[in-house]
Protein backbone atom coordinates (compact mmCIF):
# COMPACT_ATOMS: atom_id res chain seq x y z
CA UNK A 1 0.00 0.00 0.00
CA UNK A 2 2.87 2.23 0.91
CA UNK A 3 4.70 1.91 -2.45
CA UNK A 4 1.02 2.92 -3.87
CA UNK A 5 0.95 6.11 -2.59
CA UNK A 6 4.58 7.12 -4.23
CA UNK A 7 3.35 5.29 -7.74
CA UNK A 8 0.07 7.08 -7.56
CA UNK A 9 2.37 10.74 -7.33
CA UNK A 10 0.83 11.43 -3.93
CA UNK A 11 4.72 11.90 -2.60
CA UNK A 12 7.06 13.25 -5.26
CA UNK A 13 10.51 11.43 -5.11
CA UNK A 14 13.07 10.94 -7.48
CA UNK A 15 14.56 6.98 -7.87
CA UNK A 16 16.91 7.28 -5.54
CA UNK A 17 14.70 8.31 -2.91
CA UNK A 18 12.27 6.07 -3.62
CA UNK A 19 14.97 3.15 -3.01
CA UNK A 20 15.99 4.98 -0.10
CA UNK A 21 12.56 4.57 1.26
CA UNK A 22 11.54 1.08 -0.17
CA UNK A 23 14.87 -0.64 1.23
CA UNK A 24 14.00 1.07 5.08
CA UNK A 25 10.44 0.34 4.48
CA UNK A 26 11.10 -3.84 3.68
CA UNK A 27 13.72 -3.41 6.61
CA UNK A 28 11.78 -2.11 8.86
CA UNK A 29 8.23 -2.93 8.27
CA UNK A 30 8.00 -5.88 10.99
CA UNK A 31 9.81 -4.25 13.28
CA UNK A 32 7.49 -1.12 13.32
CA UNK A 33 4.37 -3.02 12.99
CA UNK A 34 5.35 -5.32 16.07
CA UNK A 35 6.20 -2.56 18.00
CA UNK A 36 3.28 -0.85 17.40
CA UNK A 37 0.98 -4.06 18.38
CA UNK A 38 2.69 -3.94 21.17
CA UNK A 39 1.74 -0.51 22.28
CA UNK A 40 -1.94 -0.38 20.57
CA UNK A 41 -2.82 -3.86 20.47
CA UNK A 42 -4.92 -3.41 16.94
CA UNK A 43 -3.36 -4.79 13.80
CA UNK A 44 -5.61 -2.39 12.08
CA UNK A 45 -3.72 0.97 13.84
CA UNK A 46 -0.80 -1.15 14.12
CA UNK A 47 -0.57 -0.69 10.30
CA UNK A 48 -1.99 2.71 10.02
CA UNK A 49 0.93 3.91 11.92
CA UNK A 50 3.66 2.29 10.31
CA UNK A 51 2.59 3.61 7.09
CA UNK A 52 1.69 7.50 8.56
CA UNK A 53 5.38 6.92 9.71
CA UNK A 54 6.71 5.93 5.93
CA UNK A 55 4.42 9.05 4.67
CA UNK A 56 5.71 11.21 6.84
CA UNK A 57 9.17 10.15 5.79
CA UNK A 58 8.28 10.67 2.52
CA UNK A 59 7.77 14.37 3.33
CA UNK A 60 10.41 14.45 5.25
CA UNK A 61 12.85 13.17 3.09
CA UNK A 62 15.75 14.91 2.90
CA UNK A 63 15.94 14.97 6.64
CA UNK A 64 15.83 11.36 6.91
CA UNK A 65 18.04 10.88 3.98
CA UNK A 66 20.60 12.75 5.63
CA UNK A 67 20.26 11.41 8.93
CA UNK A 68 22.98 8.94 10.43
CA UNK A 69 20.23 6.98 11.74
CA UNK A 70 18.03 6.79 9.65
CA UNK A 71 16.06 3.37 11.23
CA UNK A 72 16.05 5.47 14.42
CA UNK A 73 14.33 8.31 13.12
CA UNK A 74 11.79 6.01 11.38
CA UNK A 75 11.46 4.61 15.09
CA UNK A 76 10.79 8.20 17.09
CA UNK A 77 8.70 8.98 14.32
CA UNK A 78 6.55 6.10 14.72
CA UNK A 79 6.75 6.53 18.97
CA UNK A 80 5.12 10.39 17.80
CA UNK A 81 2.76 8.64 15.87
CA UNK A 82 1.36 6.13 18.07
CA UNK A 83 1.43 8.76 20.50
CA UNK A 84 -0.75 11.14 18.46
CA UNK A 85 -3.08 7.64 18.18
CA UNK A 86 -3.34 7.39 21.38
CA UNK A 87 -4.58 10.53 22.05
CA UNK A 88 -6.89 10.54 19.18
CA UNK A 89 -8.50 7.87 20.81
CA UNK A 90 -8.65 9.13 24.13
CA UNK A 91 -10.33 12.54 22.84
CA UNK A 92 -12.65 10.32 20.73
CA UNK A 93 -13.30 8.32 23.39
CA UNK A 94 -13.86 10.93 26.14
CA UNK A 95 -16.71 12.97 23.37
CA UNK A 96 -18.70 10.01 22.77
CA UNK A 97 -20.70 7.68 24.49
CA UNK A 98 -20.41 3.77 23.97
CA UNK A 99 -22.44 1.13 23.33
CA UNK A 100 -21.94 -0.88 26.22
CA UNK A 101 -22.09 1.88 28.85
CA UNK A 102 -25.44 2.94 27.37
CA UNK A 103 -27.00 -0.32 27.43
CA UNK A 104 -26.14 -0.14 31.01
CA UNK A 105 -27.93 2.50 31.86
CA UNK A 106 -31.59 2.32 33.31
CA UNK A 107 -34.41 1.28 31.07
CA UNK A 108 -35.65 4.50 31.70
CA UNK A 109 -33.47 6.02 29.69
CA UNK A 110 -33.69 3.61 26.64
CA UNK A 111 -34.60 6.76 25.11
CA UNK A 112 -30.92 7.49 24.55
CA UNK A 113 -29.81 4.76 22.79
CA UNK A 114 -30.95 5.65 19.61
CA UNK A 115 -31.10 9.49 19.89
CA UNK A 116 -27.95 11.17 19.35
CA UNK A 117 -29.83 14.26 18.75
CA UNK A 118 -30.80 14.78 22.30
CA UNK A 119 -27.31 14.71 23.29
CA UNK A 120 -25.54 16.28 20.60
CA UNK A 121 -28.36 18.67 19.18
CA UNK A 122 -27.64 19.15 15.21
CA UNK A 123 -24.05 17.95 15.35
CA UNK A 124 -25.29 14.82 15.54
CA UNK A 125 -27.38 15.04 11.98
CA UNK A 126 -23.86 15.91 10.03
CA UNK A 127 -22.18 13.81 8.08
CA UNK A 128 -18.63 14.05 10.33
CA UNK A 129 -20.55 13.23 13.62
CA UNK A 130 -21.85 9.77 11.75
CA UNK A 131 -17.71 9.14 10.46
CA UNK A 132 -17.11 9.46 14.58
CA UNK A 133 -19.33 7.38 15.26
CA UNK A 134 -18.04 4.62 12.55
CA UNK A 135 -14.62 5.15 14.41
CA UNK A 136 -15.56 5.60 18.11
CA UNK A 137 -18.62 3.37 18.39
CA UNK A 138 -17.63 0.34 15.65
CA UNK A 139 -14.05 0.84 15.89
CA UNK A 140 -12.96 1.28 12.72
CA UNK A 141 -9.34 2.91 11.27
CA UNK A 142 -9.29 6.49 9.36
CA UNK A 143 -7.80 4.38 6.78
CA UNK A 144 -11.00 2.20 6.43
CA UNK A 145 -13.19 5.09 7.07
CA UNK A 146 -11.31 7.06 4.50
CA UNK A 147 -11.88 3.77 2.52
CA UNK A 148 -15.37 3.29 2.78
CA UNK A 149 -16.02 6.84 1.92
CA UNK A 150 -14.03 7.11 -1.14
CA UNK A 151 -11.75 10.11 0.34
CA UNK A 152 -7.91 10.07 1.10
CA UNK A 153 -6.82 9.79 4.78
CA UNK A 154 -5.70 13.11 5.68
CA UNK A 155 -9.44 14.66 4.37
CA UNK A 156 -10.85 12.26 6.70
CA UNK A 157 -8.35 13.37 9.35
CA UNK A 158 -9.27 16.68 8.52
CA UNK A 159 -13.38 16.31 8.87
CA UNK A 160 -13.11 13.84 12.26
CA UNK A 161 -10.68 16.58 13.76
CA UNK A 162 -13.80 19.49 12.73
CA UNK A 163 -16.39 17.50 14.61
CA UNK A 164 -14.33 16.64 17.45
CA UNK A 165 -13.68 20.56 18.17
CA UNK A 166 -17.72 21.29 17.37
CA UNK A 167 -18.35 18.71 20.12
CA UNK A 168 -15.49 20.09 22.13
CA UNK A 169 -17.17 23.73 21.92
CA UNK A 170 -20.16 22.50 22.62
CA UNK A 171 -18.85 20.65 26.05
CA UNK A 172 -16.96 23.69 27.11
CA UNK A 173 -19.76 26.10 26.23
CA UNK A 174 -18.53 27.76 23.45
Amino acid sequence: MFILLIILGFIMLDKEQTAFIEKHYKEMYNKLFLYAMRILKNSLLSEEAVQDTFRIACTKINIIYSSRNPEGWLVNTMRNVIRNIQKSQIILNKYIIHLSDIENVEDSTDFIKHDFELLFGDIAKSDDFKLLTRIVIDKITILEASKELGINVEACKKRVQRVKKKLKDKYEGK
